[in-house]
């Protein structure tokens, strides 16, 4: 699963490139609060944060 999100965070980065926007994988977040935040299932957990914006 954390490979599978890296492939996929990978494909971000270079799409962001692509179109030029902006990312980055945020680190130290609390899933649980990412979870009250966004309707995320409950047997599903968040693993990566990869806000997009212009530059």
């Amino acid at each position: 699963m954390y490979l599978e999100a890296g492939h996929a965070a990978q494909n971000v980065y270079l799409q962001a490139v692509s179109l030029n926007l902006a990312t980055v994988v945020m680190a130290g977040f609390n899933p649980e609060e990412v979870k009250k935040a966004l309707p995320i299932p409950e047997q599903e957990q968040p693993i990566y944060i990869m806000p997009l914006g212009k530059k």
